[in-house]
């Protein structure tokens, strides 16, 4: 095969992506603000808050040059594509060659994660009737570094990202299983005219598919379709470059998603009932996923998942290309990586991995460790069941026997599963803990609606001078919430005005207990304890009721006929003066 000409630019091109990224992050470091990251996740905000970012904007313009131009962007302007391909060509200088593995059912997880991350944001601000306008405009920031995570997952993040699941899931693994922005660039793959197309001096001679990086079988896609339909075709160009009739070119024509076959004598789809299993166990995969992606979060509720499910399974049916899969896993298969990928997920997110930072594991992170979970159960139960099994360059299991190769990835293996099963534990534990407040929340929620509810009939029937039927009304309201301070208080207030003064007032001074800076509960003890004829505790009280409010009328009023009952003539006009004013 000749060389790809291209490969060096694109190099290039990656090595002045970041070049413009170290400006940036130099910029706010010497200014304090800069321009808000140019991030596709910082569109969450626009999602979520209605927040127009730099990066809700560079992200919108990156979804349409892809609808128009195919997904370019991601193979030439992407820093995890430049990481995974650094990986790559790491691997090789060493002997590895990374090799793609179809995981079925996890194909659909950059799907599920970009409906989770930007599409379900826009639920609670439909539901509360906030709309779904732009509130306002952020195009600079001093927190730039808010959003990102700290320096060990940023590090643990690119060696997952890149090193693992490229040396085990091929040269674009995180884009075929994690990436959620490859999955709207993959949707708007499907409408774009441009793409590379053949012309018929192709031969099939396979160099295409041999340089491609995207795990793209080119030299299949032109013979059934004279152009490559994949939607994770990233226009690397080097299929371009290496073809020895120059069969294939850039040009315009039908999108992808109305091609035809060249080959139309050729069945590429299975019929409906053919597809029916997997069809249900895609649906139960998508609102199993959604369920454990919503199930902690605070603005969003698990009550959504099947609506979600239901888009994400439109969109997948839609624009999930024409290309033919080989190779796929089997249905049980299917069960056994989605079950332990969602088991990872819900065990890893947000956990604390690293003792020494309280910081958890972020959403991207946790679904490339989860997927390499996947694949981990997926191999093990394989070594158990069958002959041959290989990890990359290596045989695990040779003619029915564990290889040192296969010992040694066992003992990572239950590591791994070991790590995964600790975490579950705790996350676990935190949902039971979350559960059991979230009851004790509604329970008293429940109990403070029926102590209102007998509150309004206690105060309906004190209107109505039925003081007896008051009294017990307050008490059932306080018995149902005893903080509940005017149930208490008018309690009080029934008792006194039932001549049973001892209740009343021991129901005022448990209501300062609790909330000993409210002037009127003195003044009103002060008034009881008149009227019990304890003069001496009704003072005190009304000069408490004056020392929270120097110009309380009520205590005012009762102390001026105290000094009148003392012909203390001066301290009452004092009081009565104080009181009018």
């Amino acid at each position: 095969m000749r060389p790809s000409r291209v490969g060096r630019w694109r190099m290039l091109v990656l090595i002045a992506i970041h070049a413009a990224i170290a400006v940036h992050v130099a910029h706010w470091a010497s200014t304090g603000s800069t321009l808000t990251p140019l991030e596709p996740s910082e569109s969450i905000e626009l999602s979520a808050k209605g927040v127009l970012n730099a990066g809700a904007i560079f992200f919108g313009l990156a979804i349409l040059s892809t609808a128009l131009f195919g997904r370019f962007f991601c193979g030439w302007a992407c820093h995890l594509v430049a990481v995974q391909d650094g990986c790559r060509w790491l691997l090789e200088k060493v002997g590895l060659r990374p090799r793609p593995v179809n995981l079925g059912l996890l194909g659909l997880v950059p799907l599920v994660v970009f409906v989770y991350m930007f599409l379900a944001p826009l639920l609670p601000r439909i539901e509360q009737g906030r709309g779904l306008g732009i509130a306002h405009t952020e195009l600079t920031t001093a927190g730039f570094w808010d959003t990102f995570p700290g320096l060990e997952m940023a590090l643990l993040t690119l060696l997952v990202a890149g090193v693992g699941m490229v040396w085990f899931l091929g040269a674009k693994g995180f884009c075929t299983y994690a990436c959620p922005y490859g999955a709207v660039f993959g949707i708007a793959d499907q409408l774009a005219p441009v793409r590379i197309r053949a012309t018929n001096a192709c031969e099939g001679c396979g160099h295409c598919t041999a340089v491609c990086t995207s795990n793209v079988r080119v030299h299949q896609e032109v013979r059934d379709w004279k152009a490559i339909v994949d939607p994770g075709c990233m226009k690397c160009l080097d299929c371009v470059s290496v073809c020895p009739k120059d069969a294939l070119y850039v040009g315009f024509g039908v999108p992808a998603i109305t091609a035809r076959s060249a080959r139309p004598g050729k069945r590429l789809a299975a019929g409906l009932v053919e597809r029916l299993p997997s069809l249900a166990l895609t649906s139960a995969f998508l609102w199993s996923a959604f369920a454990v992606l919503l199930a902690r979060q605070g603005t969003l509720e698990g009550r959504w998942a099947t609506e979600l499910a239901a888009l994400s399974l439109v969109l997948a049916l839609v624009f999930s290309g024409k290309s033919e899969r080989r190779g796929g896993p089997t249905l049980a298969e299917d069960v056994l990586l989605a079950v332990a990928f969602l088991t990872a997920v819900f065990a890893l997110r947000n956990y604390q991995l690293l003792p020494w930072r309280e910081e958890g594991v972020p959403l991207l992170l946790a679904l490339a460790l989860a997927v390499l979970f996947a694949l981990v159960a997926h191999l093990c139960v394989r070594m158990l069941r069958r002959s041959d099994i290989a990890l990359a360059a290596w045989d695990l299991v040779r003619a029915r026997r564990v290889t040192s190769a296969g010992r040694a990835f066992a003992l990572v293996a239950l590591a791994f599963i070991a790590v995964v099963g600790l975490a579950a534990r705790a996350q676990v534990s935190d949902v039971r803990a979350e559960r059991s407040k979230r009851e004790q929340r509604e329970e008293r929620e429940r109990e403070r609606a029926a102590a209102r509810s007998e509150y309004e009939r206690g105060v309906r029937a004190a209107q109505a001078g039925q003081l007896e039927d008051a009294a017990v009304a307050f008490e059932a309201a306080l018995a149902r919430d005893s903080e509940f301070r005017e149930a208490r208080e008018n309690l009080a207030g029934m008792y006194c005005a039932l001549g049973r003064f001892e209740l009343g007032i021991s129901h005022y001074r448990e209501a300062l207990a609790r909330h000993p800076e409210d002037a009127d509960t003195h003044a009103l003890l002060g008034q009881a304890c008149a009227q019990h004829n304890d003069f001496a505790a009704a003072e005190a009280a009304w000069q408490a009721a004056i020392a929270i409010e120097p110009a309380h009328r009520g205590a005012r009023e009762g102390l001026a006929i105290l000094c009148e009952e003392r012909g203390d003539a001066a301290g009452a006009r004092a009081h009565r003066a104080a009181a009018h004013r």
